[in-house]
């Protein structure tokens, strides 16, 4: 990668934040809007993400929230939070006034709730971001293969049989054009796989869960992002 950025979304208390800075993440998600994806209790309050904040010597939390509102409550708790990112709680571009205010604050905006399916064309999948003035990309985030559990061995094993599915190559010339990041099926025996073949991606995406509402969702149990981490630090 040519970032081996680490991020990992829906991180809940003080004691997660902290551990997993210590495994090297650099960017923490915190929900202060419920993801419609997910029904588990990894929503947060603005108290909570400001003690994590508070706790953390090196890593930045990501406030993800509805930013369809007021501009002046955004930036209120992007700066509590000491923030230099924001992320929409959907797939969505905010409003332009929203973009400029942020802009003007030094606050990017992390564009989640991408979704690559394996038949998707490369050139379509960043398409209704790219057509919009005045984004403020810091990065787009991707889960790739979403619909099946083991994506990332679909992709290397399966995809090359048929030349008009994805392909690892679509995805490198993407992040080679764009600032991504991915998520995948990642496991203690694939991460560092999948990093070596990905060196145009900026990095890492882990999305904590314990169920999802429903199916064509990747996430990682709390343990199971600690394991992948720790395999990922070698």
């Amino acid at each position: 990668m040519t970032n081996e950025l680490i991020k990992v979304d829906r991180v809940r208390s003080v004691e997660e934040a902290v551990t997993l800075e210590k495994l090297g993440a650099d960017l923490l998600g915190v929900d202060l809007t419920p993801d419609p994806r997910f029904d588990d209790g990894r929503t947060v309050s603005l108290e909570q993400a400001t003690a994590m904040d508070g706790a953390l010597a090196r890593a930045t939390l990501v406030p993800v929230l509805d930013l369809a509102g007021d501009p002046d409550r955004i930036l209120r708790i992007v700066h509590a939070m000491h923030s230099r990112m924001v992320q929409p709680v959907r797939r969505m571009v905010p409003p332009a006034d929203v973009r400029a205010r942020l802009n003007d604050a030094g606050v990017g905006i992390v564009y989640g709730g991408i979704e690559i399916a394996h038949d998707d064309d490369p050139a379509w999948v960043l398409s209704d971001y790219l057509d919009e003035p005045g984004l403020e990309a810091s990065f787009f985030q991707a889960d790739v293969l979403p619909e099946y559990r083991d994506s990332w061995t679909f992709l290397r094993d399966r995809a090359p049989e048929y030349e008009e599915e994805f392909q690892i190559a679509d995805l490198d010339e993407l992040a080679g054009r764009h600032p991504l990041l991915v998520g995948f099926d990642f496991t203690p025996g694939n991460v560092r796989e999948i990093v070596g073949a990905l060196p145009r991606v900026r990095g890492l995406v882990f999305t904590l869960a314990e169920r999802a509402g429903r199916s064509g969702v990747h996430f990682h149990s709390y343990p199971q992002t600690l394991a992948t981490l720790q395999a990922l630090r070698g």
